[in-house]
């Protein structure tokens, strides 16, 4: 850039001792120095743009010793209220969850011992109808070895004492028709009975595994590790 010539002759007249007190008058006047410009929001919004995350900081800084705009006064207790905020909002929450996962274990606490009970009970069920089992084959075993006596009395000779035999044993032999008729219907209310605890066990164990997904879902939703079991 060019930049013209100055002639540094002095003037003598320009160098009176007024002239130096007007200079000296101007050199002492106060200077003012020129404020920084800040820009702020009036309002902000809970997860905005006034309380992201950024990088450095988020509002221009005042100059060294000047005093602080009223407005950044203002723009921060505006941001610390919109934290606190936030803050219960979330802490809400975590109650919240906390509550959940209590009626969940409680819940399941509760679920545990009926379906134990259950399994208990069928347990007995099956131990019975075995027992009941058992005892038809014996029934039944006893039944072909009358009549096979029967068969074999009435191929001889018929006398009183022989028929009075085979009365005798077509009595038992009803008897124990009549017996196994009794067995054969206590043996169908045992099936009965189980049919009826393996629906109830049906019911019971898709809400015991829905109440442990719930439970597995509630406890990925809190902060830290998972706790143990009770």
């Amino acid at each position: 850039m060019y930049e013209p010539m100055v002639d540094l002759e002095v003037n003598e007249e320009v160098m009176d001792g007024d002239d130096w007190d007007v200079e000296d008058e101007w050199l002492m006047a106060p200077v003012t120095l020129p404020r920084a410009t800040i820009t702020a929001l009036s309002t902000y919004e809970v997860g905005g743009p006034s309380t992201a995350p950024t990088e450095g900081p988020s509002f221009p800084l005042p100059v060294p010793g000047l005093p602080v705009p009223p407005t950044v006064i203002e723009d921060l207790g505006t941001r610390v209220g919109n934290l606190e905020c936030k803050h219960g909002v979330v802490t809400r929450k975590m109650d919240e969850v906390s509550d959940a996962v209590v009626v969940d274990n409680i819940a399941i606490g509760e679920i545990h011992p009926r379906v134990a009970a259950v399994g208990e009970q069928v347990q007995v069920v099956e131990a019975q109808t075995a027992q009941v089992m058992n005892r038809l084959e014996e029934i039944k075993t006893r039944v072909q070895q009358v009549e096979s006596r029967v068969d074999t009395q009435s191929s001889g000779q018929m006398v009183v004492q022989g028929h009075d035999v085979i009365v005798g044993s077509n009595k038992q032999v009803q008897t124990l028709q009549t017996a196994l008729h009794e067995t054969e219907l206590q043996n169908q209310q045992l099936r009965t009975r189980v049919a009826e605890l393996e629906s109830h066990m049906g019911i019971v164990m898709p809400y015991m595994l829905w109440m442990e997904e719930r439970l597995t879902v509630l406890e990925k939703r809190l902060p830290g590790p998972p706790p143990g079991p009770q």
